[in-house]
């Protein structure tokens, strides 16, 4: 059994709340399919045109699989608890049709995306009532919007960043736009967006140099 502190969705999405951001079943999904919040399924049923079926239990959910989760719409389905189907492909080669039970959320990892994004609670006072509300009227701070700017300046990346912009990712990595192209296309580097923001986990940026990309 995988190791790790899981909450069921309600809890999460109080979690959120409480951090006074707006749309918190959506940005939980955003969190996800960006890589930044570990969520966990009891159960995972996977099949692949021409494959036995696989079945995995109690195991992390990769992140391309939110992705798909937020593409067919099925955020609600996911965070009410209920049993999400990913349609994959009828032929060989295509995506594996993946049938999903049981989801619940690292709460460790979502307090640390929170805290980092939005400002712990424990900050705000009466001297600072902004502190911990980094997040109202259902945006994300400019911290996490800076990443996915792309200005003439490109801001490296820094230790204790989650998330990397395109051009943080060439400016880090020392690649040309065509080159990142190919990695993104070939599935070694896995572009998420979040809102209209565009952005690569820093995890997944080191694992494919083989290198630290901090400053």
């Amino acid at each position: 059994m995988s190791f790790h502190q899981p909450i069921l969705p309600g809890t999460a999405i109080e979690l959120v709340k409480s951090r006074n951001m707006a749309n918190a079943e959506s940005f939980l999904a955003d969190f996800a399919a960006a890589g930044l919040v570990k969520t966990y399924a009891l159960m995972r049923e996977i099949r692949t045109v021409g494959r036995p079926t696989m079945t995995v239990r109690d195991a992390q959910i990769p992140q391309e699989e939110w992705v798909r989760i937020i593409a067919s719409k099925n955020v609600g389905t996911a965070l009410n608890g209920g049993t999400v189907r990913l349609e994959g492909a009828t032929s060989p080669g295509g995506l594996s049709n993946i049938q999903i039970t049981g989801i619940s959320f690292s709460e460790a990892s979502l307090a640390k995306v929170l805290d980092r994004y939005c400002g712990a609670p424990a900050q705000a006072s009466a001297l600072h009532p902004e502190a911990g509300n980094a997040c109202s009227n259902g945006e994300l701070p400019r911290s996490f919007e800076s990443q996915s700017r792309e200005p003439k300046e490109v801001r490296p990346i820094e230790v204790g960043d989650l998330t990397a912009s395109i051009a943080q990712t060439m400016k880090a990595t020392g690649l040309g736009r065509t080159k990142v192209n190919q990695l993104i296309k070939k599935g070694d580097l896995v572009k998420t967006k979040v809102g209209y923001r565009t952005l690569i986990t820093v995890e997944i940026i080191e694992r494919s140099v083989g290198a630290t990309v901090t400053n």
